[in-house]
């Protein structure tokens, strides 16, 4: 999916963000200027992650600033991990632990500071409303199918604090059996292998960095040793719209798994904005 005159305004709005959040008030108006530039240029034959990065890459070189977003990260796991035990045990209340366990992650991907703002997030209340959300696409039964007879699934993550609802599916799913894979290097709130150890992810699957160091997942950019996993699993599960921007439209199947929240993103796969989709992209 290549980038779309909409995905103009949402990447200037980051980039104002990133130097809110990050930098003084001389290297903002820098940075801020060379944003406007770069926008008035930039190559739409790209999906909308490796725009981002391009982004990311003037960052460092105006200011040296690798992790604009390292402490929301850390204070986004801290803060998830604490819900952590009240999420197990709505599954273990369950009627149905892999449904639920499953609406878990999906509510997650609520915490993403690439659209907006995730601070003061109700996310118990969040996962309230996930629990009982109804699907616009939905093909939940078929990859409970799949995963009966999967020994090898590649779950593609997301976002930091996100990986923790992530967890309680892995959890579900059966974490001997799952490869987790992560980012390469910051950024935004995109999980690196050090959020995925602050998470406990390392403790109880495998994880791996897919060599992206995009908001997403571009097989151009990954190492060959994540291609050769992505296409050897059973099964991928691909988390929030960076992945899917990356991800749809490769020939193998993947199980997507997000809320959409942007009008490229519903236009694109045809629901309305707001969207809860569990689907896979052969099927769509």
């Amino acid at each position: 999916m290549n980038l779309q005159l909409e995905c103009i305004p949402c990447l200037i709005r980051h980039g104002y963000d990133i130097s809110d959040q990050a930098l003084s008030a001389s290297d903002r108006e820098r940075f801020l200027r060379e944003v406007l530039a770069w926008a008035s240029v930039l190559n739409y034959a790209q999906v909308p992650p490796l725009a981002a990065r391009e982004m990311y890459d003037m960052l460092h070189r105006t200011t040296g600033i690798d992790d604009p977003f390292a402490r929301i990260k850390e204070r986004s796991n801290a803060k998830a991990l604490q819900c952590y035990p009240v999420l197990k045990d709505a599954v273990a209340a369950s009627g149905d632990p892999f449904d639920t366990a499953l609406r878990i992650a999906l509510a997650g991907n609520m915490i993403d500071y690439g659209r907006q703002s995730a601070d003061g997030i109700d996310m118990e209340r969040v996962v309230r409303s996930f629990l009982a959300a109804e699907f616009a696409l939905d093909h939940r039964d078929r990859l409970r199918r799949i995963l009966e007879g999967a020994t090898n699934v590649l779950y593609i993550l997301d976002n930091a604090g996100e990986i923790v609802f992530d967890r309680v599916f892995i959890e579900q799913i059966g974490q001997d059996r799952v490869t987790c894979a992560v980012r390469a290097v910051p950024i935004i709130n995109d999980v690196t292998l050090k959020d995925a150890e602050q998470a406990g992810l390392t403790g109880i699957c495998r994880v791996m960095s897919s060599g992206s160091g995009a908001s997403g997942t571009p097989m151009a950019v990954c190492t060959d040793e994540f291609r050769d996993v992505f296409a050897k699993a059973d099964l991928v599960i691909a988390k929030g719209q960076g992945n899917f921007e990356s991800l749809h439209e490769e020939e193998r199947e993947v199980f997507h798994l997000f809320v959409a929240k942007c009008p490229v993103i519903s236009r694109e796969v045809g629901v309305a904005e707001g969207s809860a989709l569990a689907f896979f992209n052969t099927c769509a």
